[in-house]
C-alpha cells in the first residue's frame, strides 16, 4: 500500500527534502508499507490535504491539528519529543532594537510566519491583542510563510518585529530557535518576549486508515530512536531524539484561547 506524507515546506532545500525522504523510506520498511513525501507550500494546504483524503498521513502544527480534530479528520499518532525543552511564542527584534514592552511595538512593522502557525502567528497575536494592540495599531502585517524567512526579514530590517518559535530549558535558558546556530542571525537578533509554552506538533493519519496501518506507521515512526541512524534522521527532520503518543487533552488550552480570539476578531491583519 502506498501512503502519502503531507508537511509544509513552503522554502524547504534540496537537503532539507532529501532528509525527509530518507526519514520516510526507513518509516516505510519498518511500517510494511510505502510513504512518499509530499510537500505543500502552506500550513492550510497539509491540513486541507489530509481533512479531504488527499493526503495520507501529514505533520501538522498545532493550530491546524485542533482544527483537524474538531472536524473528526484525524487520528493523532506521535508527536516529537525534543528533550526536557519546552516550546514558547517568541517577538524577536533587531539586536539594537530599544527594549521596552508590548506597548512600544504599536505602529510597528510585523514578519508572521503562517495564518495557522501557532508561535508563529496565533499565540503572539493573541498576547499583543491583550496589551491593547489590534491590527489597526500595528504597521504593515506580512506572512513569510516561513519561520526562518520571518526572521530573516527581521535581520535585514525588512520588518521590525517577528513571531516565531524558541525553545527553553528548564532554567530558562535558549535552546532552540530558528536562528539558532546561525552566527549572522543571532548577532542580528535577540528575543524581545516570550509567550506561555505551546503543545507540540502531531504526526497524523486520516481517520478512515485503517487501524491495522495506522498502528504500523506510528510504531515505525515510536521506533526510529531505537538506534544512532534513526535517531539521527530524527533530529534532521524533526529537531528531536525520539516520538512519543500525544495527549490531546494538552491541546484543549490553546483550542479555548484560540476560539475566543477568533470570535473577538483578535487575528484579523
Amino acid at each position: 500500500m502506498r501512503l502519502t506524507f503531507g508537511y509544509a515546506a513552503p522554502e524547504a532545500s534540496d537537503e532539507a527534502k532529501n532528509a525527509m525522504n530518507a526519514l520516510l523510506a526507513r518509516v516505510s520498511a519498518g511500517a510494511g508499507h510505502e510513504i512518499v513525501a509530499s510537500p505543500q507550500d502552506a500550513y492550510d494546504a497539509v491540513a486541507q490535504g489530509v481533512h479531504k483524503g488527499e493526503l495520507d498521513l501529514a505533520w501538522v502544527s498545532p493550530i491546524p491539528f485542533i482544527a483537524l480534530l474538531r472536524n473528526e479528520s484525524v487520528i493523532p499518532l506521535v508527536s516529537p519529543q525534543r528533550g526536557g525543552t519546552h516550546y514558547h511564542g517568541a517577538l524577536v527584534v533587531n539586536a539594537d532594537a530599544a527594549i521596552g514592552d508590548l506597548s512600544t511595538l504599536a505602529g510597528k512593522r510585523a514578519a508572521w510566519v503562517d495564518r495557522y502557525s501557532a508561535a508563529g502567528f496565533v499565540v503572539p497575536r493573541i498576547e499583543l491583542a491583550k496589551a491593547g494592540i489590534d491590527k489597526k495599531k500595528l504597521g504593515t502585517q506580512t506572512f513569510y510563510g516561513s519561520h526562518m524567512a520571518a526572521m530573516q526579514a527581521v535581520a535585514s530590517g525588512e520588518a521590525d518585529f517577528g513571531a516565531t518559535f524558541v525553545r527553553l530549558a528548564p532554567n530558562g535558558a535558549i535552546v532552540g530557535g530558528p536562528w539558532i546556530g546561525k552566527p549572522d542571525l543571532e548577532r542580528r537578533l535577540r528575543i524581545f518576549a516570550t509567550f506561555g509554552e505551546i503543545p507540540p506538533d502531531v504526526v497524523v493519519a486520516r481517520k478512515d486508515l485503517s487501524l491495522g496501518t495506522r498502528e504500523h506507521v506510528r510504531e515505525a515512526l515510536l521506533g526510529l530512536s531505537e538506534n544512532a541512524e534513526g535517531a539521527e534522521m530524527l533530529g534532521a527532520v524533526f529537531g528531536a531524539e525520539s516520538m512519543f503518543v500525544p495527549n490531546v487533552d494538552r491541546y484543549e488550552p490553546l483550542r479555548e484561547e484560540a476560539f475566543a480570539a477568533l470570535k473577538e476578531q483578535m487575528l484579523e491583519v
